[in-house]
């Protein structure tokens, strides 16, 4: 339970930081979704062709990777994966602002949510291969959440 209200309140905290900020080539609102893209659907039969938007780029990917429940709290660990679309030469520049902005909300705020604490150190990391136009990297962070009690009945 608590893996699933952290990913639903970075989902709104990022969307809040992201608000009014514009990323990539065209300067778009970044789209942020917990787990994966969303699918594309296939139209209905005499519909015509689907309509799809243009690019999921520029996009705030967020995944819970694991867990471990200890005796005072837990831990969840989050992968955000981050892409921007960008033809001119900044696209490098467009993905290490976009990596640094999510890092710095995050370790500013410190707890989201009342109760989930990230920790230190964020890992970041750009891949080596990157699908020009697009640019895409990962931010992997450490969350303590609190812990789930026992419940005990007395007879």
């Amino acid at each position: 339970m608590s893996a699933s209200l952290l990913l639903i309140e970075l989902k709104q905290f990022l969307e809040h930081v992201f608000e009014h900020v514009g990323v990539g080539d065209e300067s778009e609102s970044l789209k942020i979704h917990i787990g994966w893209l969303p699918q594309t659907k296939a139209p209905s039969p005499g519909s015509g062709p689907a309509k799809q938007p243009d690019s999921d780029f520029p996009y705030l990917i967020i995944r819970a990777l694991d867990g471990v429940e200890e005796e005072d709290n837990g831990k969840v660990t989050i992968r955000m994966l981050v892409g921007v679309q960008a033809k001119e030469e900044n696209g490098y520049v467009e993905i290490l602002s976009l990596i640094e902005k999510t890092k710095q909300a995050l370790l500013k705020t410190g707890i989201i949510g009342g109760k989930f604490e990230i920790e230190r150190p964020v890992k970041w990391k750009l891949f080596e291969e990157q699908p020009y136009p697009e640019w895409v990297g990962e931010i992997l962070t450490t969350w303590t959440v609190p812990a789930i009690l026992r419940e005990v009945v007395f007879d």
